[in-house]
């Protein structure tokens, strides 16, 4: 049975990721309108009756702006750790609460077993991965720094979706202040270029079949930029056959199937 990952939307102006396979949809965060959404769903081919459920991996506006409505109109169950779980109750009280699994557990849901796991970030992070039969996905979308606790997980993927936020020299050199620009290079900000294009040589083993960079950054860097170093990494592994692309703000990506 294939799995097919699908990067619905991808950036700081919205992150959500479909994981489907056997007619089971799961969502990876939902920072986009419920109409957005389902446009790119039905865009990608996506029949959203067959959605089962929202996996958070934080807080921010981004990756839960949406997920009230998407509950409502889905009527599915969302999952989240206890510091998202804390921040949609204060601002949602009226939306059910999260289930809150344990960081490190698997737990099955709709024929896939899930994994959250601690990735380092300023807010209580998690990235997930999802394990369909004999495949495996990986999604660590906002992240500082590379640890063994994200690296071991993420590990022998079929599908990897690893953040790749920032060029180092366009971040330097932007109009943000200092202040942004020291939050998202500190270690528990986002993962820059160089930092994406030194985990891929240890995640990556003969299972792998796909790359998708996430997260990129609208004004610290370029979808060229972040394909070609990754690019070059692939090229030095001798792995050329490993589909590579990004997700992008302004529309969804094709599915990727293993």
């Amino acid at each position: 049975m294939k799995t097919g990952v699908t990067l619905l939307a991808s950036g700081s102006n919205g992150n959500c990721i479909a994981v489907h396979a056997n007619g089971n949809i799961i969502l990876v965060d939902c920072g986009i309108s419920l109409r957005m959404l389902r446009k790119r769903m039905k865009e990608t081919g996506l029949d959203e009756t067959q959605v089962r459920a929202i996996l958070l991996t934080h807080e921010h506006s981004d990756h839960i702006g949406g997920v009230q409505n998407s509950v409502k109109h889905f009527g599915v169950p969302v999952f989240s750790n206890c510091g998202t779980a804390a921040a949609l109750r204060k601002s949602v009280p009226e939306m059910m609460p999260p289930t809150i699994p344990t960081v490190g557990e698997c737990f099955c849901l709709s024929g896939f077993s899930i994994t959250p796991f601690h990735v380092e970030h300023d807010v209580e992070t998690v990235g997930y991965t999802l394990a369909y039969e004999s495949t495996k996905v990986g999604i660590a979308t906002d992240m500082g720094r590379s640890t063994m606790a994200s690296e071991f997980p993420l590990r022998d993927c079929n599908t990897l979706v690893l953040e790749s936020n920032y060029d180092v020299n366009m971040l330097i050199s932007s109009n943000r202040s200092w202040q942004l620009k020291t939050r998202i290079c500190n270690g528990k900000g986002h993962l820059s270029n160089l930092q994406n294009s030194e985990m891929l040589p240890r995640l990556i083993t003969p299972n792998t079949r796909n790359v998708i960079l996430a997260h990129i950054s609208h004004d610290c860097n370029k979808y060229d930029i972040a394909l070609d170093t990754a690019r070059a990494t692939l090229s030095s592994l001798n792995r050329n056959d490993i589909f590579l692309d990004c997700g992008r703000r302004e529309g969804p990506l094709p599915t990727v199937w293993v």
